[in-house]
């Protein structure tokens, strides 16, 4: 197995490519605008099809390519469902456009929840619904390999953004100290924008997480999580 990441888009979007050398399947976690041609130079490389095409939510810059993935290569796409309208209509989702790109809508080939779990590349992917940056946004977590696709709800010293349309900083810190803090240290979090990180590390260092542990693990009133939607929230 192989995963690699293509930094795509004007937001410096991360693609992901996982490749079962044995099968020559792969499966795509977000579909950033460029992430189709990314798509193509691997191919010719690798010849590896792929099988799946998974959002990690429903903003623009991560699955602006999504419907070029289904017309050329029928590749499912999934998506949580509270992130339908937003994949159907980008636009409605955008605090600012594009000079020159417009970015089609697309209806998802498969509904996913929380709990859900697909058998991708001969393993298992457990899906966590983390609501706070879209209602439904998740993470896919990969056990067997110790994978944690987080989107934008969880980057390297930073979590995502909310105070935004659709988006809930108190809900966004719950959901990420029940979903993904409880997960081993030694997972890697590859997130939707910047370098990857680990579980431990952001429960170590993170300034938007320290309330979620130790003795202030539910005191979501302390001054970290109280200003997370003016002040803490860098993620897209």
């Amino acid at each position: 197995m192989e995963c690699r990441r293509f930094v795509c888009g004007p937001l410096s979007n991360n693609c992901y490519v996982i490749w079962n050398r044995v099968t020559s399947q792969s499966v795509i976690v977000d579909a950033p605008l460029g992430s189709l041609a990314a798509y193509e130079a691997f191919l010719e490389e690798t010849s590896a099809s792929a099988v799946a095409l998974l959002l990690t939510h429903g903003h623009w810059d991560h699955m602006a390519d999504a419907s070029i993935f289904q017309e050329k290569y029928s590749v499912p796409v999934h998506v949580h469902g509270d992130d339908l309208s937003i994949m159907r209509d980008p636009p409605s989702a955008m605090n600012y456009s594009v000079q020159g790109v417009e970015i089609p809508g697309c209806e998802p080939d498969v509904i996913i929840g929380d709990g859900d779990k697909l058998q991708l590349l001969g393993t298992e992917w457990i899906i966590r619904s983390v609501a706070g940056h879209t209602p439904g946004g998740v993470v896919y977590y990969v056990p067997e390999w110790k994978f944690l696709f987080s989107g934008d709800v969880l980057f390297r010293g930073k979590i995502g953004r909310s105070g935004m349309k659709s988006r809930d900083g108190t809900l966004l810190i719950e959901q990420l100290r029940l979903k993904v803090l409880t997960l081993p240290e030694d997972v890697e979090v590859l997130p939707g924008h910047g370098a990857a990180t680990t579980v431990g590390e952001e429960a170590r260092t993170n300034p938007s997480l320290r309330c979620s542990f130790g003795d202030a693990a539910a005191d979501f009133s302390c001054p970290v999580a109280a200003n997370l939607p003016e002040n803490m929230h860098n993620g897209l």
